[in-house]
């Protein structure tokens, strides 16, 4: 018998609103500073949770599993970023992070490669190229009660959609597993232009420093050629703690390349 499925829904609780009426304020005292300052300046573009329920907050937050709250999970985005691939290259990635912090007394898992990005009608469902995490080995990854932890996509796009300016949102289909329960959401993100203030009311652990995770993987379907090399996360928004680590050469398992231990692991610098 198959378990049932839990769709999450966005309910703003009394603290989200609170965040997001303070993103709304700051929004609007940079929005007036980067008015001021744009004349001659090449535009700058962010990307937030859409729709009105979310208020304008840099992040979009979901009581985990939703009937009966034993937990909680952030989506933000920190748009696209440049990584060094290796052999001189350079690509762009839409990054998208998944921060979830586990209160009850069983186990959770995320599966790196059930995490999809769709990136405008027409278009299939993209699994991520590239995952950091600091939730040790994967493609199957588990938060033990009592843990949070952070989970960063960085998703390949085809041209052009591949640069923000063609790019005016996506949507981050997620799904965790409360013990043999799926959880999926679906978070949609909208471009804005303009210079943002850093979010501020969160948990520490939901806008931890970028590339900070001890473990890289890269994913089945992106041709990564320099298999050897080590990602180097450059151009974020929000400036990374530190960048990528060493990795040893690859090996397909399960769809998922990596080491026969279950995934692409890799070891802090």
């Amino acid at each position: 018998m198959r378990a049932a499925v839990a769709t999450v829904e966005h309910t703003p609780s009394v603290e989200h609103r609170r965040r997001s009426a303070h993103a709304a304020a700051g929004f609007l005292v940079f929005a007036g500073v980067a008015l001021l300052a744009a004349s001659g300046c090449a535009p700058t573009f962010v990307y937030r949770p859409a729709g009105p329920e979310f208020g304008g907050g840099a992040a979009a937050h979901y009581p985990i599993p939703p009937q009966r709250p034993a937990g909680e999970a952030y989506i933000t985005s920190f748009g696209f970023s440049d990584i060094d691939v290796g052999g001189g290259e350079s690509m762009p990635f839409m990054h998208a992070r998944v921060a979830l912090a586990n209160s009850s007394n069983q186990p959770w898992t995320l599966d790196g490669r059930e995490q999809l990005l769709v990136a405008a009608a027409g278009q299939p469902p993209a699994p991520p190229a590239f995952l950091n995490t600091d939730a040790g080995a994967g493609p199957v990854y588990t938060v033990y009660p009592g843990q949070h932890r952070v989970f960063d996509f960085y998703f390949s796009l085809p041209p052009p959609l591949n640069e923000a300016q063609n790019l005016a949102g996506y949507q981050l289909n997620w799904r965790i597993n409360i013990g043999a329960q799926p959880v999926v959401g679906s978070t949609p993100f909208q471009r804005l232009e303009g210079d943002l203030p850093p979010p501020a009311g969160y948990p520490p652990y939901v806008f931890v420093g970028l590339g900070w995770g001890p473990l890289w993987w890269y994913g089945p379907y992106f041709p990564y050629r320099y298999h050897y090399y080590r990602p180097v996360v450059r151009g974020y928004y929000y400036p990374p703690s530190r960048g990528g680590v060493v990795v040893p050469p690859p090996r397909a398992v399960g769809g998922w390349r990596g080491t026969a231990r279950g995934g692409w692991r890799g070891r802090a610098r």
